[in-house]
C-alpha cells in the first residue's frame, strides 16, 4: 500500500492549513518525516507513505472529522499547476476529466484516477495501485472534493455528481458530506466513485481551448514519462494499457498517440519483447476482467462495456479463449456468486 510517490504540493498545501488552524508544522514535519527543505523543492517527490503520515498526524491534531474536504474547498485555482490549467482548457468536464485522469500520475502514482463511461452516466473513481480498498479516508475527500473545487470553478455553475460513493464506512455527520458534495454520499459501497449525469459532464467550459489543452496534455505527458517513477519499457506499456483502459485507450493508435510516439515505434518496441499489440492488450483485459468479475453485483455486459467490447458475446468469446471457461463459470468457480 505504500509504494508509488506524489509531488510536494499537496503535503505544502494541507501542513499551511494545519498552520492556520494553530498545529505546529515542526510537529507535523516530524511524524511525517518531511523536511523543510524537502517541501520547499517544488520539482521534489515524496513517498505516499510519508503523505498518510502526514494525514494521521493532521487528522490526530485536530477534530474536524471532514479536514480533507474543508482543506480542499480552500485550495485556489492554480495550485495544481499543468494539471488546473489543462483541466480550464478543456472543452467539457468529461473531456477535462479525462484528460486529467491520464496525466494524474504527474502527481500521484500510487494511485489509480479513472474516468469511465455506462449508458447515461460517468464515474470518476479512485484506488490504490497496490490495494484498490485500503485508501486515507481524508486523503480520498480531499482529492474528490479538489475536483469537484475546479469543475465549479471552471464551469461557473453547480457542476455537482449525482452520486458520491466510498468504499469505508461513515465516520458520522453523513447529512454534512450529502451537503457539501451536493448530492447523496453512500458509504460502504464496492468503490470510492463520483458519478455524474450525460447533462454535467457535456455542460461546456468558457474558457475551453483545444490547441492549448493540447500543448499542456503533451507537456504533462513527457513530464510524467521522464519522471524517476517511469517504469521499465514492458512493464510501463503494460501499466498504461491497464489504468487507461477505462478511459478508452485500447488500439495501437490510441496508445501511441497517448505515449507520444509513432504506431511503428510502439511496435518495433513491441516486438522487442517478443509480442503484439494484440497480445498486450489480451492479457490487460484478462486483467482487469478478472477484478471486475470478484464483485457479484456487477453484471457482465457492463464488464463488456467497461473493456471496450462491441457486445457482450465478444467478451464472451475472448475471456473462454483466454481461460477456457464463461464470465460466469469462472465466477462460480471462485466463489464471487
Amino acid at each position: 500500500m505504500n509504494s508509488g510517490t506524489i509531488t510536494t504540493i499537496t503535503p505544502r498545501i494541507i501542513i499551511e492549513e494545519c498552520v492556520r488552524l494553530g498545529i505546529k508544522e515542526e510537529h507535523l514535519l516530524i511524524e511525517a518525516a518531511l523536511s523543510h527543505d524537502c517541501l520547499d523543492n517544488t520539482s521534489r517527490r515524496i513517498p505516499v507513505k510519508s503523505m498518510y503520515l502526514l494525514w494521521e498526524a493532521v487528522m490526530r491534531c485536530q477534530r474536524d472529522r471532514m479536514f480533507g474536504v474543508h482543506a480542499a474547498v480552500k485550495v485556489p485555482f492554480g495550485a495544481y499547476g499543468v494539471l488546473d490549467y489543462m483541466l480550464a482548457a478543456s472543452s467539457s468536464p468529461k473531456d477535462g476529466l479525462d484528460r486529467s485522469s491520464r496525466s494524474f500520475g504527474l502527481m500521484n502514482t500510487a494511485f489509480h484516477l479513472s474516468l469511465g463511461h455506462y449508458r447515461d452516466v460517468s464515474y470518476l473513481e479512485l484506488s490504490s495501485l497496490d490495494d484498490p480498498h485500503c485508501l486515507s479516508r481524508p486523503y480520498i475527500e480531499y482529492i474528490f472534493m479538489n475536483y469537484l473545487v475546479r469543475l465549479r470553478h471552471i464551469t461557473r455553475v453547480a457542476c455537482n455528481p449525482s452520486e458520491v460513493q466510498f468504499t469505508y464506512g461513515d465516520p458520522g455527520g453523513a447529512p454534512a458530506y450529502d451537503r457539501w458534495f451536493n448530492a447523496p454520499v453512500r458509504f460502504k459501497q464496492k468503490t470510492n466513485r463520483m458519478i455524474f449525469s450525460r447533462h454535467t459532464m457535456e455542460l461546456r467550459h468558457p474558457s475551453a481551448d483545444p490547441e492549448l489543452c493540447e500543448v499542456l496534455e503533451s507537456y504533462a505527458c513527457q513530464k510524467k514519462n521522464h519522471s524517476p517513477d517511469a517504469k521499465q519499457p514492458l512493464a510501463h506499456l503494460y501499466e498504461v494499457l491497464n489504468y487507461q483502459l477505462a478511459n478508452g485507450i485500447h488500439s495501437l493508435p490510441d496508445l501511441a498517440r497517448y505515449l507520444g510516439k509513432s504506431q511503428r515505434s510502439l511496435q518495433r518496441e513491441l516486438s522487442s519483447h517478443g509480442m503484439t499489440f494484440r497480445d498486450l492488450l489480451d492479457h490487460v483485459r484478462l486483467k482487469r476482467a478478472s477484478i471486475l468479475l470478484s464483485h457479484p453485483g456487477l453484471p457482465v455486459a457492463e464488464i463488456a462495456a467497461r473493456l471496450h467490447y462491441s457486445d457482450i458475446s465478444s467478451f464472451y468469446h475472448a475471456f473462454k479463449r483466454w481461460t477456457g471457461v464463461s464470465p460466469q463459470q469462472y465466477r462460480k468457480r471462485n466463489g464471487y456468486n
